[in-house]
């Protein structure tokens, strides 16, 4: 079950995806993220999750959920370069959260809140 983020504030997100895209597809990305984030930090907020605190945590699990769900359909946007750059957008935050989420000291505070 997604913890750190809804399907709902993915399609949020990027209000073109396509709509053949169930919340369960997008809580499958969602979960995907969610293991990676927490093997990048080495620690887990599955049981103490708050967004007010991790909001770094949702932000990069909203970023690789919604990555996935435009790669799965680009259809619902104008064009390619609508897509490329939405795409790179996603991508250079979701790189900015695992580079942060990596500092051990970081993950420590975290975990401290």
């Amino acid at each position: 079950m997604a913890t750190y983020t809804t399907a709902a504030l993915v399609r949020k997100r990027a209000e073109n995806l396509d709509s053949s895209l169930t919340d369960g597809d997008i809580e499958d990305y969602i979960e995907e993220a969610e293991q990676i984030l927490n093997t990048i930090m080495g620690a887990s907020f599955l049981s103490s999750f708050d967004a007010a605190k991790h909001g770094i945590v949702r932000s990069g699990c909203n970023a690789w959920a919604c990555s996935c769900a435009i790669i799965y359909n680009p259809d619902g946007f104008t064009d390619i370069r609508e897509v490329n750059t939405i795409l790179d957008v996603l991508n250079r935050q979701w790189s900015e959260v695992n580079r942060i989420l990596a500092n051990r000291q970081y993950v420590g505070y975290l975990e401290s809140l």
